[in-house]
């Protein structure tokens, strides 16, 4: 799926497809150097949903080429899902913003009629215009304008509600696919919970959580790329300890915590996906949890192909 994202210079627009897709956070996506032209790259995801961004830099001797007859059938063909990113901060741009996104409406007429449009009011943590003056300037009954931040945790979750409404039924299926393997795996091991999680935006695939729970907050527009990062930690350590003797094996496929009464343990089940699990300390038992994830790995993959 092409995803095309246009908007003026310092928009926020490479800060917010770094932080949906490769699930950056703030501090590492505050101080980027601006896009150069058209920057593409292709993602999967959630693990359900390949994309192509095509996020267009916001100066202006860039807009000018994406209109031209050389540069626009390229950049504005074949576009599913279009985000015009308004920099809420800035009113002396207000104007000028207005005027490229109706351009850039024109062309995604002629090129890709059927795109979906969404105005995304960015930085809106420092904002110097309102939501509803932005969306009285770029609104209209088919456009969506929602306010996001990245600091302050609503910019994922805005974008992830909206590719999750294009995502393919056989996506869908899949996702439930899994959640049933891991319903199946909880009872097994009395886990109170387990999440499947795609490496790449660290988002959520498919989970199942136990009704021991009590208004359990949901992992599905948080990325946890921070717990898979000790398995790839583990491996360079372990490489060390195999090249002195200690080990036989540099292979790092399961980290586990013990925090108070619980287990928290992260599974690596292949180079695209991992296992994020809960349980509880007296239903841990290791021999049995490691013949459950071997079990469930397979079956995930199976699900996944």
């Amino acid at each position: 799926m092409k995803i095309l994202i246009m908007g003026l210079r310092a928009a926020g627009k490479t800060s917010l497809v770094k932080h949906v897709f490769e699930g950056k956070e703030w501090d590492d996506v505050k101080n980027l150097e601006p896009t150069e032209f058209v920057s593409t790259k292709t993602y999967k995801y959630r693990g359900l949903l390949e994309v192509t961004t095509f996020d267009a830099g916001g100066q202006k001797q860039f807009i000018y080429k994406y209109f031209t007859d050389q540069w626009s059938g390229k950049i504005f063909s074949n576009v599913k899902a279009f985000f015009f990113v308004v920099d809420s901060s800035n009113k002396e741009t207000l104007d000028e913003a207005k005027q490229e996104y109706r351009k850039a409406l024109e062309y995604l007429k002629k090129y890709s009629p059927n795109a979906k449009i969404f105005v995304l009011a960015s930085k809106y943590d420092v904002k110097k215009i309102s939501i509803e003056e932005i969306r009285k300037k770029f609104g209209n009954s088919n456009v969506l304008v929602e306010p996001i931040s990245i600091p302050e945790g609503t910019a994922r979750p805005v974008v992830c509600k909206l590719l999750d409404s294009v995502l393919s039924k056989e996506a869908i299926k899949t996702a439930e696919k899994i959640h049933k393997i891991l319903a199946k795996f909880n009872k097994k091991q009395k886990a109170l919970a387990s999440f499947v999680l795609n490496k790449a935006d660290g988002l959520e695939i498919a989970s199942a959580i136990s009704k021991e729970l009590i208004n359990p907050k949901k992992l599905k527009y948080v990325s946890a790329k921070s717990l898979i990062e000790p398995i790839n930690m583990a491996k360079k350590m372990f490489e060390k300890l195999r090249k002195s003797g200690y080990i036989t094996f540099d292979t790092a496929d399961l980290a586990i915590w013990h925090i108070a009464k619980e287990y928290v343990a992260v599974y690596n089940v292949s180079d695209e996906i991992a296992m994020f699990l809960i349980l509880k300390e007296r239903n841990f038992k290791l021999g049995s949890l490691l013949s459950s994830l071997q079990e469930v790995k397979e079956k995930i993959l199976e699900a996944m192909s």
